[in-house]
């Protein structure tokens, strides 16, 4: 094998590059292969290569949320099978306490080796919009224990020697509601996965695998080098900073997320040991997630040109004591974990703007609408569930305006097309549209929220939403004398069209004809409204961004 003396600056950076373009080639291979929407058209999932001891060195951007996690399925692969891992095999895990995020992300990762040895892997993770549990979606915001969230999947193999494991998929499919979709889908991430195996496979034969692992290796050196040379950069300090879910999942008390963040040299000390014990419902993040708000975080304040891998770990140190909400204790409940992770990640950023004011931005929607139904197929009438995400508006800067109706933050997905729900679902999409009024006002406003309509028809059918900052005091803060954002409203009709008052996460039967209203949060402003330009001003009024 080459030694990592004889790496030179061309190759290590040819090479690095063509690791990074395997992972989004295996995105692009999974996004094309995949079966549901919420894959396909929604983007929600992330392709990664990682060390043969698990540590991430190249992830294709899809989701952050995923950023920081991945990594941890790998080991815990590693743990329970080491020894016994062999070519070919494949590995599946969606245990939000064996390193996964909640229940409906699958992992899928393959041991890629070369003469005789592992050296590496490819792993995917995926949002499945089923695998089981009380409720179609497998999200409850009012459970208690994991187990009633849906099938616990710890390290097992999915595939073994190359070919799939049957009592595991006769298991899977006797508890998913849509089989056909979920298997689907999970063969294709597997796919994916020996596009990136071929990938890595392809680099050692151009390189010789000593050099693919040196480059690996010097990969996570590099972003630690460079993480360190900008702190190193930036003045040292102490920054605070705490947000407030709405309720603990269970229409209970809200639930406080605290961040003391100390800044010396080199070094960033993050203590999350200020935040609530873990709730009630299903609110909880589980560390792997918790850690992915950490990593998304600090690259956006501290670093947001660089790469994503590992490295980035090593100039933090963590103190998340075991028991609160951001590192709860098992069998605690986790499927709605991705609210608190953006009300994590927004609280992060803030306490970093304590100590670097002049890296401020104004707050961006964490209120994550998301709508679960367990539907049928229109054409077909077999079983179909839908798993739909609305977002909002971004934050303005103090150099322009923030970003309308997006998913912000730590998510990355797309609104599902009002096309592919109608074709798929016995569901209609009444309106989808900007909410006019609903952002922060500054000398830069923030972006607006999304309205959307959603209409049961045909037959009853089981729904399970939810939402954050539907709690004015918590809604979208502003930056630098910037106002506020609205905050999010949910409004259910029934057939006749009189108002339904139902908890703001909730799940339920909804009788055809009902239809349920989102109107989510927009972006906070930044900077005095009264220093707005007339120009701007005028496209505001112009556009019909401002409330009627």
């Amino acid at each position: 094998m080459n030694s990592e003396a004889q790496i030179d600056a061309v190759t290590f950076e040819v090479a690095s590059a063509a690791l990074q373009s395997a992972a989004e080639e295996m995105g692009s291979v999974l996004k094309r292969s995949s079966y549901s929407p919420i894959i396909r058209d929604m983007d929600d999932f992330s392709c990664a290569v990682f060390t043969a001891e698990g540590d991430l060195v190249a992830q294709a951007d899809y989701i952050p949320a995923q950023l920081g996690a991945m990594s941890l399925v790998v080991k815990a692969v590693l743990e329970r099978w080491r020894g016994r891992i062999r070519e070919h095999d494949a590995y599946i895990c969606n245990h939000p306490y064996r390193g996964a995020m909640h229940l409906p992300d699958v992992n899928i990762v393959i041991p890629i080796f070369s003469e005789g040895e592992l050296v590496a892997w490819a792993g995917t993770a995926a949002h499945h919009i089923d695998v089981g549990g009380v409720n179609p979606g497998s999200e409850a915001p009012d459970l208690a224990e994991l187990y009633g969230e849906g099938v616990v999947i710890p390290p097992l193999r999915l595939s073994i020697a190359g070919e799939e494991n049957e009592e595991l998929v006769d298991l899977l499919t006797e508890n998913f509601r849509d089989p056909l979709s979920t298997l689907s889908d999970l063969r294709a991430q597997r796919a994916s996965c020996r596009l990136g195996e071929e990938r890595v496979h392809e680099l050692m034969r151009l390189y010789g695998t000593g050099t693919v692992l040196a480059v690996m290796r010097r990969m996570l050196d590099v972003v630690e080098a460079a993480v360190t040379r900008l702190l190193e950069a930036l003045p040292d300090g102490v920054g605070e900073a705490e947000g407030s879910l709405d309720d603990d999942g269970r229409d209970g008390p809200p639930t406080r997320i605290h961040a003391r963040i100390e800044k010396r040299g080199g070094r960033l000390h993050i203590d999350l040991s200020g935040s609530d014990r873990q709730t009630a419902g299903a609110m909880n993040i589980p560390w792997a997630s918790a850690r992915a708000g950490l990593v998304y975080a600090v690259r956006c304040v501290v670093a947001p040109g660089l790469g994503s891998n590992d490295g980035l770990l090593r100039a933090l140190d963590i103190t998340a004591p075991r028991g609160t909400v951001v590192n709860p204790t098992p069998p605690a409940a986790v499927s709605i974990r991705h609210n608190s992770c953006q009300r994590l990640a927004d609280t992060l950023i803030r306490a970093m703007y304590e100590i670097w004011p002049d890296r401020a931005v104004a707050s961006s929607t964490v209120s994550f609408f998301s709508f679960n139904v367990g539907s049928t197929n229109p054409a077909t009438g077999a079983p179909a569930v839908m798993a739909d995400v609305v977002g909002g508006g971004t934050g303005a800067t103090a150099h322009g305006d923030g970003l309308d109706g997006v998913d912000t933050y730590m998510s990355n997905v797309g609104v599902m097309p009002t096309e592919v729900v109608e074709t798929n679902y016995n569901i209609r999409i009444r309106r989808t549209e900007f909410r006019p009024g609903s952002q922060g006002l500054g000398a830069f406003n923030g972006g607006l929220g999304l309205i959307r309509e959603y209409e049961i028809l045909r037959h009853p059918q089981h729904a399970t939403f939810y939402a954050e900052q539907t709690d004015s005091r918590f809604a979208p803060r502003g930056a630098a004398s910037g106002g506020e954002a609205l905050a999010t409203t949910i409004t259910v009709l029934a057939p006749d069209g009189t108002v339904i008052d139902t908890p703001r996460k909730t799940s339920r039967i909804l009788e055809p004809g009902t239809v349920v209203r989102v109107e989510t949060a927009g972006g906070g402003g930044y900077g005095d409204p009264a220093a707005r330009s007339t120009e701007l001003s005028d496209w505001d009024a112009r556009e019909g961004r401002l409330a009627g």
